[in-house]
């Protein structure tokens, strides 16, 4: 005999679309498409800043359809964090010029740096979008991912790092844009033909450059009666007090004093 006598029990069945994964919809200068996409890798590793005692080195870069990832790390003799997940790069809106920093040039002109705050916007930037993450390590070895969106036109691609704290003045590397461009196209599809995602009859309006998916409203018309509100009772108000009536013996409230008291009955 089971010592676990009940048997098992049906689970009652939730919709829950997070289940099932879906045609890319997503926005390419906002992060890349690692759950449909496997990128191509350039095996390129090199120092992009250097001083006595801190190293900063490009380890590799992932290629995607529409965006670049570098995987940088930072090495030092000396205590760089107590937490490494954190990472040493920081968007602040007021920048700390002697901390971390790296940046890209474009062939074009076009920059982008972590001197500045990359905020994910809905609609497709004008400008180059970099962020940068920490991917953790130890307190001698921190690991960080840069983001960049777009692809780098063909020509040489300028990194460039500054670390004033560390004794690492600005130092430019350049890359080859080009290389970078047609690496892109080895990048591979994992599923492709994945349905699109339904709006499971939720209308679509679009506001600005950002389409939203709101509720469908009813009118008024249509808007159910307001619930009945309780009805209070009026109570009778209570009689209003009797004015005092005025004696001899009693004075009106606010008539002056007699002069004379009054003699006691005898």
């Amino acid at each position: 005999m089971s010592f676990f006598t009940d048997g098992p029990r049906s689970r009652p069945l939730f919709p829950v679309p997070e289940q099932e994964l879906f045609g890319y919809n997503g926005r390419p200068w906002v992060d890349p498409p690692r759950e449909y996409i496997v990128p191509a890798i350039l095996p390129w590793s090199m120092p992009l800043g250097r001083a006595e005692r801190t190293i900063v080195a490009l380890r590799g870069i992932e290629v995607w359809p529409e965006s670049v990832t570098f995987q940088l790390s930072v090495y030092a003799r000396d205590l760089l964090l107590d937490e490494p997940a954190e990472g040493l790069i920081d968007h602040r809106r007021v920048p700390d010029y002697n901390a971390l920093l790296v940046g890209v040039l474009f062939p074009d002109g076009r920059r982008a740096s972590s001197e500045n705050i990359s905020v994910p916007s809905a609609s497709k930037p004008d400008q180059p979008v970099l962020r940068a993450q920490g991917l953790g390590g130890t307190s001698f070895h921190v690991d960080h991912e840069i983001f960049l969106w777009p692809l780098p036109p063909a020509g040489p691609l300028e990194f460039v790092v500054q670390w004033l704290d560390r004794d690492i003045e600005e130092t430019r590397t350049s890359l080859d844009g080009t290389a970078i461009r047609d690496a892109a196209k080895e990048a591979g599809e994992i599923w492709p033909g994945l349905p699109a995602r339904e709006a499971h009859g939720l209308p679509v309006r679009r506001v600005g450059a950002q389409a939203m998916i709101t509720p469908a409203w009813p009118r008024e018309s249509q808007a159910p009666p307001p619930l009945p509100q309780p009805q209070r009772k009026s109570q009778p108000l209570p009689p209003a007090p009797q004015p005092a009536q005025v004696t001899a013996d009693r004075p009106r409230r606010g008539a002056p004093l007699p002069t004379r008291l009054p003699r006691r009955a005898r």
